[in-house]
């Protein structure tokens, strides 16, 4: 029975490399301007993982939401995301928004070797930008991925099914269009 792709299976990560990956996309984009991220600012949050129809699997399997932040003048946030647009673009992934003007600046896009969502913005007032990387639904090692129920099969008929010829209609006023 085909599932759609809902139970293809999931990348396999542990908290802390998915950490990593995280962290490496967010230090690597800041140093393409020569910036350094100011760990002090880290917020992360590790989730369950759901599905588009809101499915959910008991088996440990979460994403993560990852951002950070470096000092850096508002008149300059174009220049850098300019910069880190070119390093993503080259990376293999696709830029989904771009804006810069004078007092803001957001370039958001996913790809990659491992699908993250990546995000990077004027952090206000516009004296820092801010560095998010979203993971994709990761599977904890050693896990047996549980397999979420597949959708009903459809049971429409695929051929159109012949129309049956109209019942004789008797009616005690035959003329009568209404019967």
């Amino acid at each position: 029975m085909n599932d759609s792709g809902k139970n293809d299976p999931l990348p396999v990560k542990s908290r802390d490399n998915a950490e990593e990956l995280a962290r490496g996309l967010a230090e690597s984009l800041a140093g393409q301007y020569s910036l350094k991220v100011e760990d002090s600012t880290v917020n992360k949050e590790f989730r369950d993982c759901f599905g588009k129809n809101h499915e959910h699997a008991s088996d440990g399997r979460f994403d993560l939401t990852y951002s950070v932040r470096a000092k850096l003048p508002g008149d300059e946030h174009g220049k850098a995301l300019r910069v880190m647009r070119k390093k993503l673009e080259d990376s293999h992934y696709k830029i989904s928004g771009y804006r810069e003007d004078k007092s803001d600046a957001l370039l958001d896009a996913k790809g990659g070797h491992d699908n993250l969502f990546v995000s990077v913005e004027s952090y206000m007032p516009a004296t820092e930008l801010v560095f998010s990387v979203t993971t994709p639904c990761f599977l904890p090692p050693g896990v047996k991925q549980q397999q979420v129920s597949a959708p009903a099969p459809n049971i429409t008929p695929t051929t159109p099914a012949l129309a049956a010829e109209p019942a004789a209609v008797t009616s005690r006023f035959p003329d009568n269009p209404f019967g």
